[in-house]
């Protein structure tokens, strides 16, 4: 061999060497009909179990499940049972379901601590879990169906169902880790917290929740309880910078009042830091407190913008938006819609926080029946908000006639809250287009913008929906006693016009008007957002 081929040969077997590992990855199946002794883990002989498939998984390959119903923890995606190999940036180590939302892993019966059906641990990054139901019944433990402690991981197009009795800590999913994702998920049934980041001794940071949408229908806990949480640590400011995009707490159901009540749809106790909220929804939720329950204790830095909090009831008091408690940093409500249809009472917002800046702009306050409750701090700046009926109106530069809101997610054309917000857009939240690049993480190109991609028709409304819908009954000692779980969005009857009963026709004919063509249709389409930033402050 002469030296000039030696010169090839070497830099190309140390490249070799050093090839990501992505450039070998492979796909394996796992099946209702395969075998873990005699399968392979190719397409033509799949295994059997979630667990064997997992375990057998190299750094970025894929696991794929065909559809079926998977029964016992020996299905489970838990790294204490089955080791998971982490991926990498560029490759990540996937376990999908072969389409969305057609394989649902059950289990029925006590757990032991540890048994999430997602389990991954401190040490587990870049997995990549998509396109399942996952079902649990009748278990106090693990806490969580779903706990999350590495970092850059993602759960994508899956649905969190739990019913029958349950620990008065449990809920649906638990992320402790950092830059991790949740995007178009859904929870519902039983929960103390449904979706929650953080903890009293956690240091979680830069996490997003996008596209998540969540329906407590019971609960045992005397703890305090919400559909979305972020927990702050106890010490200090370590539970920060958390994201929620276009979330929605529908049609849930107060718990127990006693000792801790429901606090709302949305709650930051203790010391969370640096959340922000952007185009999210809490419709027709009982709370003991409020919609969006987002300032505690020490908390800092919180923005919520563009978002609706429309007919929560439970109480005399109870807030659409409330922040109370001592901190540095800033509150900012901007482009809200807070209102109600009929009784109960509402009133619109609570604040009793210390923040040296507190900001109400561009919001629109409909039909409560009072604007304040309790004793209000004020805000640093007040202005260019609209209320409806004028003798609730406060702050500079406000708007009290021809307010005209046919749909909860934007201004009516015509109406004297188009045009007229301090950034150009329309007062009031305009919820019509997704936030957030697709898949992203935190600090990835476009994570914390407004796109041109439409909302609605949401995605996977329909799966969601008939996991909803299906029937569970509250056990002994649950608050509430009964559970309808075709109520609001899950009706089985059509809308007022014979159309089936949508997630997105519910939201958009809320007030009683009929949704334009162009949502389902191929008519005109949204017009483009204007006069819209999103930008996280860190």
């Amino acid at each position: 061999m002469n030296r000039a081929t030696l010169r090839f040969i070497r830099p190309l077997a140390a490249a070799l060497l050093l090839a990501p590992s992505f450039a070998f990855a492979a796909t394996y199946y796992v099946a209702p009909n395969g075998s873990d002794t005699a399968g392979n883990g190719s397409s033509s002989a799949p295994w059997a179990t979630i667990g064997h498939g997992v375990s057998r998984l190299r750094s970025g390959d894929t696991l794929i499940v065909r559809a079926g119903t998977y029964y016992g923890v020996e299905n489970f995606i838990n790294t204490r049972r089955s080791p998971i190999a982490s991926g990498s940036p560029g490759a990540y180590t996937t376990i999908r379901a072969e389409q969305p939302y057609s394989v649902r892993i059950r289990n029925s019966g006590g757990l032991g601590y540890w048994d999430g059906m997602i389990q991954l641990g401190s040490q587990d990054s870049y997995i990549h879990i998509d396109g399942f139901i996952f079902d649990m019944r009748d278990t106090s433990y693990p806490e969580y169906i779903a706990n999350i402690d590495g970092n850059w991981n993602k759960i994508t197009r899956s649905i969190f169902r739990r019913t029958g009795n349950v620990n008065e800590y449990g809920g649906w999913v638990s992320v402790i880790g950092d830059f991790n994702l949740l995007e178009d998920c859904a929870g519902v049934g039983a929960a103390r917290y449904g979706f929650i980041t953080g903890g009293p001794d956690a240091t979680s940071s830069n996490n997003i929740f996008r596209r998540c949408v969540g329906r407590i229908d019971y609960s045992n806990s005397g703890q305090p309880k919400a559909t979305f949480a972020v927990y702050g640590n106890n010490s200090g400011h370590n539970v920060r910078q958390h994201l929620f995009q276009n979330c929605i707490a529908i049609d849930g159901r107060r718990g127990p009042s006693s000792p801790e009540d429901t606090y709302g749809g949305f709650y930051f106790p203790k010391n969370a830091a640096e959340v922000t909220i952007q185009g999210s929804i809490v419709l027709n939720n009982e709370a003991g407190h409020a919609g969006y329950f987002v300032k505690e204790l020490q908390g800092r830095n919180i923005r919520v913008e563009h978002s609706i909090a429309w007919d929560i009831w439970g109480r005399s008091g109870v807030a659409g938006i409330r922040a109370n408690g001592a901190g540095s940093g800033y509150l900012v409500f901007d482009h809200l819609t807070i209102g109600r249809s009929a009784s109960p009472s509402m009133t619109g917002y609570y604040n009793q926080d210390s923040a040296p800046i507190r900001e109400l702009t561009n919001s629109l306050f409909v039909n409560n029946t009072s604007l304040r409750s309790g004793s209000s701090y004020g805000w640093t700046t007040q202005t260019h908000n609209a209320f409806q009926p004028a003798s609730q109106a406060e702050g500079a530069n406000r708007i009290t006639t021809n307010i005209d809101l046919k749909y909860l997610v934007r201004a009516e054309p015509g109406s004297a809250l188009v045009g007229a917000a301090t950034d150009g857009g329309d007062i009031g939240a305009t919820i019509l287009y997704r936030y957030g690049a697709p898949g992203t993480h935190w600090g990835q190109p476009g994570f914390d913008q407004l796109t041109t991609e439409r909302l609605w028709p949401w995605p996977y409304e329909a799966q969601i929906k008939a996991v909803f819908a299906e029937p569970h009954n509250p056990p002994s000692g649950n608050v509430p006693s009964t559970n309808n779980t075709t109520r609001g969005f899950a009706s089985t009857a059509p809308d007022p016009w014979g159309q089936p009963m949508t997630l997105t026709r519910y939201i958009w004919q809320y007030l009683g008007n009929r949704i334009p063509d162009s949502i389902y249709g191929t008519g005109r389409a949204l017009p483009a957002p204007q006069g819209v930033q999103a930008t996280v402050l860190h």
